[in-house]
């Protein structure tokens, strides 16, 4: 780094702690008012970020790096007449189509917004939000998110929901797994008699399956039996429950259960329970269902409540049209047939575990959630509830966690899987009260940019 450009970098740096710039705005702050020649601020731009959160979070930067050409470069297919923007990285400027060599527009832009580093994965900065209730903290946000504005959508959220005293969090201690057996009788005699027999053993097994999950803190909770008919013969789904702390668990549960098939097949031939065919019920049971019993990872609940005699002042728009937006979107999602209202929380859950490299990293693992607004006691609350969060901060046999995924969770200010629960949940609340309120407020999505 240049004189020059070390004394640019602080300048940055100190006005991003004064809060005399934001965060997203420090590219603009560098074309306008410096003697860089683009895109030499991008990089100083990120590297200013990555400074700023450093002196505030108290944690260093070394596993999440800034490479030397963050920036994406636009280019133009002539005989496609199709535009492409290219990490400037890429070598590869050509055409997927036609395989013709692509035109630089000499025009650049920051990779994603509020770009901090990551080579592939491209880190944002989504600002800071507080907690309270069942945990009580300040989380940095730090998402791996598209090219969008939704990095810029939280950090506002949360500046919005900490004025009004930060969000209120309720999170389940544990994060319960589920692994079933089915089993197929010929009479309702053998069933019954099928269901007693685990129930007489239930506690010697219990036992013995927590003793095998006791490596990563498992607890057999409960075992829970639902019968049905098929073609005139008997099943029995044997639905077997387990909850870790700082675990996904998922891995152990099934481990433990395949374990109980065994145990128990030896229970019915002792007793004379005769039956046709058992198997591990996936399907049941399974991943990515949801199903009220689906039971898989953490219920999380994160809201803000704000008085309906400050509504209007603080948010330029009447409470009951902004109550009414939030309804029409609810009930539209129900009348397409979804159990649950997915809309930031479909993008920000997904960038957060990919941010920490906690698993799962699927974008459709765990992003289910609830959003409401009412009234209650003068207050205007707007809550968003996550019924199955899927977390494990420690690396176990669900998956290994990457030196900047760590990295990650120590800048986030997240400890245990209960905080991960926490600071998702109220990233989510603050993505979704920004984009209700810009909706509502008819800002956004309303004209296009001429």
């Amino acid at each position: 780094m240049s004189g020059v450009e070390e004394r640019i970098f602080q300048e940055s740096v100190e006005k991003l702690i004064s809060g005399f710039i934001p965060p997203w705005k420090v590219e603009e702050e560098l074309t306008t008012s410096s003697e860089l020649d683009p895109p030499k601020q991008f990089r100083l731009a990120a590297l200013a970020r990555q400074r700023f959160l450093e002196v505030i979070t108290g944690e260093k930067f070394q596993s999440i790096c800034v490479p030397e050409k963050p920036y994406k470069i636009h280019y133009v297919c002539d005989k496609e007449n199709l535009g492409y923007e290219l990490d400037a990285k890429d070598s590869h400027q050509n055409c997927l189509f036609c395989g013709g060599d692509l035109r630089s527009l000499d025009k650049y832009s920051p990779l994603v917004a509020n770009y901090i580093g990551g080579s592939e994965a491209y880190y944002s900065y989504a600002g800071r939000i507080k907690v309270v209730g069942d945990v009580e903290k300040e989380f940095t946000n730090l998402l791996v998110y598209g090219t969008g504005l939704g990095p810029i959508g939280v950090t506002r959220g949360s500046f919005l929901i900490n004025k009004f005293g930060g969000a209120k969090v309720k999170v389940s201690e544990f994060g319960p797994a589920v692994r079933s057996l089915a089993f197929l009788f010929q009479s309702e005699d053998f069933r019954k008699k099928a269901i007693q027999v685990i129930e007489d053993f239930w506690l010697s097994l219990r036992k013995e399956m927590e003793e095998k999950m006791a490596e990563f803190h498992g607890r057999a909770v409960s075992v829970e039996f639902c019968p049905t008919e098929w073609n005139g013969r008997f099943i029995l789904y044997v639905e077997f429950v387990t909850d870790f702390g700082n675990f996904r668990g998922h891995g152990d549960t099934s481990r433990v259960v395949g374990f109980a098939k065994g145990k128990i097949e030896a229970f019915f031939k002792e007793h004379n329970v005769k039956f046709q065919m058992s198997m591990i019920a996936q399907g049941y049971d399974g991943d990515l269902k949801p199903s009220p019993r689906n039971k898989r990872g953490r219920y999380a609940r994160a809201e803000v409540h704000i008085p309906v005699d400050e509504f209007d002042k603080a948010f330029e728009i009447d409470v009951e049209k902004f109550m009414t937006s939030v309804e029409l979107d609810r009930i539209g999602a129900k009348k397409l047939g979804c159990q649950f209202y997915s809309g930031m929380g479909g993008e920000i859950i997904p960038a957060v575990y990919k941010a920490t490299k906690v698993n799962p990293q699927s974008s459709l693992v765990s992003s289910f959630q609830n959003i409401s607004a009412y009234v209650d006691k003068g207050d205007v609350i707007y809550s968003v509830e996550l019924p199955n969060i899927e977390v494990g901060v420690a690396s176990n046999r669900e998956g290994l966690i990457s030196p900047s995924g760590r990295e990650a969770l120590r800048i986030m200010n997240i400890h245990s899987a209960k905080d991960f629960a926490a600071s998702l949940a109220a990233q989510v609340l603050a993505g979704e009260f920004n984009l209700a309120l810009e909706i509502s407020r008819e800002k956004l999505y309303s004209k296009l940019d001429s």
